[in-house]
């Protein structure tokens, strides 16, 4: 009898652990605004609005061996795309990255998703912010012709 109530309850503690672990994997590698100061968060989303900020363990942890329709329904369309010497495939993004080592959010991180045989094999970081040079041309509307000018040989 003691054994019986025992293994019942033993059940029940995993199935809840499984149904909570499920749940919380539906989240993957997003950084909610209180895992950091408001102010870092402000700036960060200031610098690239329509990326969520992603933290650096959780997706390298839970994106390997996912297929790369799931890589795609996370990440978005990938920023690049090439072969890796011809045995795999290599997806780049360019996302603001949440370091749990420095606890810093880069905001122009290189992340590069590995594929073999379909499945990420593995992921790769390069943690940098953005260069200052792209925030000067987006402040000063890169691309644009200054006021009063018609074309380019002005």
């Amino acid at each position: 009898m003691i054994h019986r109530k025992l293994n019942r309850q033993l059940i029940l503690f995993f199935g809840l652990f499984f149904i909570c672990s499920c749940q919380r994997s539906q989240n993957i590698g997003l950084v909610r605004s209180s895992s950091f100061s408001s102010e870092a968060f402000v700036q960060n989303q200031s610098s690239s609005p329509k990326h969520p900020i992603v933290r650096k363990n959780n997706l390298e942890s839970l994106t390997v061996g996912r297929n790369r329709d799931e890589i795609q329904k996370l990440m978005g369309e990938p920023d690049g795309k090439s072969l890796d010497g011809g045995n795999g495939y290599l997806w780049d993004y360019r996302r603001p990255v949440f370091d749990e080592s420095t606890e810093k959010v880069y905001t122009w991180t290189l992340i590069s998703f590995k594929f073999l045989k379909g499945r990420c094999s593995y992921i790769t970081f390069q943690l940098e912010d953005i260069p200052l040079e792209l925030l000067k041309n987006q402040d000063s509307g890169f691309g644009q012709l200054p006021k009063g000018s018609t074309s380019l040989g002005e």
